[in-house]
């Protein structure tokens, strides 16, 4: 139909005519506001002072139990038997009970293992030391009595076989060789009874601290 026409010349209906705004009807600023705003749930950060009081806090164990691990290699020289079986245990019972006055958290079972064996690795280490110096000091001595074992050794074993692979060892190489597998040994006694004491010692703490 023509836009000027006010009703329809077939039915006679009048024309009903809509305007459309030019422009979007704003929001007033003040219904807005009358809204609340909901935000989504952010999760809350991991608490850094949790996941690190769950763990070891291996500096400051370490200097406490370096001093003792001193005293016990430098005495397992002397005193090879009573420095692995009473020193060490000894000494790290004393280091963890040190660590627990400033780190009052329970440690498990498993952490004081971890524990006794960084002990056992410090306490090997001065051992190694001052086992060195030692054999340096005293090197014609030292060799003469392990050469003095060997052929004690060959001499209680009848087989041709056995005494010439004994005798190898009296020889440069074969004392070298000989001191390394020793050395060897007493690193894994080290490792093995500072594994023991250290989850022994946790255990019976958690022992004693129960009602």
């Amino acid at each position: 139909m023509e836009g000027q026409l006010a009703f329809c010349p077939a039915c006679g209906a009048p024309q009903i005519r809509v305007s459309r705004p030019e422009q979007p009807l704003d929001v007033p600023e003040k219904q807005s506001q009358d809204f609340p705003h909901v935000f989504p749930e952010r999760p809350f950060p991991p608490s850094g002072g949790l996941a690190l009081s769950t763990g070891i806090a291996w500096r400051d164990f370490i200097r406490a139990a370096t001093p003792l691990a001193a005293v016990t290699g430098i005495l397992t020289v002397p005193l090879a038997p009573l420095g692995l079986f009473v020193l060490l245990p000894a000494n790290l019972i004393w280091a963890i009970a040190r660590y627990r006055r400033d780190h009052p958290p329970a440690i498990r079972a498993g952490q004081g293992a971890r524990m006794g064996a960084v002990m056992g690795v410090l306490s090997f280490g001065f051992f190694l030391a001052c086992f060195l110096v030692t054999i340096n000091l005293w090197r014609t001595q030292y060799r003469e009595m392990m050469i003095a074992r060997i052929h004690e050794i060959a001499a209680q074993n009848p087989d041709p076989q056995a005494q010439q692979i004994t005798q190898w060892f009296a020889t440069p190489h074969g004392f070298i060789f000989l001191t390394a597998i020793g050395m060897s040994t007493i690193l894994l006694a080290f490792l093995v009874i500072g594994m023991g004491s250290g989850a022994l010692a946790v255990a019976l703490g958690k022992a004693r601290n129960r009602p």
